[in-house]
């Protein structure tokens, strides 16, 4: 329960955060930041939308595998529309900034909430025990929920920890996104393999967390998440000559 407690207060708590940070360097740009949370909105449901028309008839859990594998090209195709077109008036690093601040943090809420849903039937479990949750189930459906609930106990401390640093490594992710697609875009021939270079590194870092997922160690999942979701912060910080932009956020030309 305390490890579940942990990463849903991390998931709320680092887009809040993130904008105090921005807030303490005077670069808090609140349209961007409505922007990203706006366009993650929107290709999240524009995925959901496509994967059902296109899947209709499909069984749930095969629409469900088509929408994690679109997902990033919607995601990445939206981070490029809010920033290609002046809308938003994503016109600054800092405006990059505060846009992958909404786009993380909409999606750092909403499994906030849904891990604050856990802790929720974590205390059904503890107070009405296991009956509650096989009751009037056939045998095949109270296995299910059996397995399902001891995966869930099986969460420790360790791995609350290692979760909620995948979270910030996560967040740290999508900051880097949202500035490799802006700085590019700025350069004189935008090419649009850059837009494909994200859409690529977002897939691999859900291939990787996905792979992983397969040998059934939560702990081993999150660890590699972090590894390659820190790699992947690394190379867009040397694509983008990332000191060079720290100094443009803390230092702006325009005051």
């Amino acid at each position: 329960m305390f490890a579940y407690l942990l990463t849903a207060v991390v998931y709320m708590a680092v887009p809040i955060a993130a904008v105090f940070v921005m807030r303490g360097c005077g670069a808090v740009k609140w349209l961007p930041v409505i922007a990203g949370v706006i366009m993650y909105f929107i290709s999240t449901r524009l995925c959901d939308l496509t994967v059902w028309i296109t899947l209709f008839s499909a069984p749930f859990a095969v629409k469900q595998a088509a929408a994690v594998e679109l997902i990033c090209i919607f995601e990445e195709t939206g981070r490029w529309l809010a920033m290609k077109y002046p809308l938003f008036n994503i016109r600054s690093s800092r405006s990059a900034v505060c846009y992958g601040i909404g786009h993380a943090g909409l999606e750092c809420w909403m499994r906030g909430i849904s891990t604050f849903g856990l802790i929720g039937t974590g205390n059904r479990l503890n107070r009405e025990g296991l009956s509650s949750f096989i009751e009037g189930k056939t045998s095949q459906a109270a296995d299910a929920a059996m397995k399902e609930l001891q995966m869930l106990m099986d969460k420790g401390i360790i791995n609350g920890i290692a979760d909620s640093i995948e979270i910030i490594t996560n967040f740290g992710f999508h900051i880097a996104l949202s500035l490799l697609i802006f700085k590019k875009m700025g350069e004189p021939k935008f090419k649009r393999r850059w837009l494909l270079l994200a859409i690529g590194l977002h897939y691999a870092l859900n291939c990787i967390s996905w792979l992983t997922s397969l040998s059934g160690i939560p702990l081993l999942s999150s660890i590699f998440g972090i590894i390659t979701g820190a790699a992947i912060i690394i190379l867009v910080y040397r694509l983008i000559d990332g000191r060079s932009v720290i100094d443009e956020i803390l230092y702006p030309m325009d005051i």
